[in-house]
């Protein structure tokens, strides 16, 4: 395992930030998926990872973030391309810093809504994320699943990682200032699934603040003892001109997170 990867759960590692707010500053247009980059602009992207890692970070996710089938096929690219592009990518950039650090293959949610409340089955949703670890995990040291609003859909990608590879599974969540997910879910069923399920380590991610979430991650930790992530917004999410921003600065998110 990934030297980085052997300190989980003994002491603090830090994750890269955003991918995709970083790609509208560069020129991502409103509508673009942000994983064409991998092959249109691979070398913002391979800057975007390099100005990561020299900032501290231990963990860099590949910027696979929507490469599932469904989008790719929207998208009229392959998905392998795409995803083998968005580790090569990482892995150079870690591999270049010289430093300690593990790539992870970051899976999001399909776009669709799994049945019953919507017509994706899960069977095929577990096929679909199922396609990307298979491309992407030989070049990953660890699969992060994030952010998840239905834990439905998170089990599928988590099944499919399992079933796909070996490599430590990573699974957040976006949970509402109340504690509950898009479709109900609450912190302690989010816990006793995904630790029954046998993820190396969950968490909250998206959605709010890092006041905001304090709270509810406190909370988490009374319901598992895996290692947890920590993983919000610089603030609440706004929109300007078509694009996303956060309005907590640098200065302000550093010490929220202290």
């Amino acid at each position: 395992m990934n030297t980085v990867l052997d300190k989980l759960g003994k002491e603090i590692l830090f994750f890269d930030g955003a991918m995709g707010t970083v790609l509208q500053k560069e020129g991502l247009q409103p509508g673009e998926a942000p994983e064409l980059w991998n092959l249109r602009h691979p070398e913002v992207v391979f800057g975007i990872h390099t100005s990561y890692l020299e900032a501290g970070a231990q963990i860099i996710k590949a910027n696979t973030f929507g490469a599932n089938p469904f989008k790719c096929r929207e998208n009229g690219v392959a998905l392998e391309e795409v995803v083998k592009a968005g580790i090569r990518l990482a892995r150079r950039a870690v591999e270049q810093a010289g430093e300690p650090a593990a790539v992870a293959l970051d899976i999001g949610p399909t776009g669709k809504l799994l049945a019953p409340l919507g017509d994706l089955p899960f069977e095929e949703a577990v096929s679909a994320f199922g396609e990307m670890v298979r491309v992407g995990a030989p070049g990953a040291d660890c699969i992060l699943i994030e952010p998840m609003n239905d834990l439905y859909e998170a089990k599928a990608a988590v099944l499919a990682a399992k079933e796909n590879s070996s490599l430590p599974v990573f699974a957040t969540m976006t949970f509402d200032q109340d504690g509950k997910l898009l479709t109900g879910g609450s912190l302690h069923a989010t816990a006793a699934v995904l630790d029954g399920l046998g993820v190396a380590a969950i968490g909250l991610n998206c959605g709010l603040g890092p006041r905001q979430m304090d709270g509810l991650i406190r909370e988490l930790r009374q319901y598992t003892a895996l290692p947890l992530i920590v993983n919000p917004n610089a603030g609440l999410p706004k929109e300007k001109d078509g694009c996303t921003y956060f309005d907590v600065g640098p200065k302000e998110f550093a010490q929220a997170m202290e």
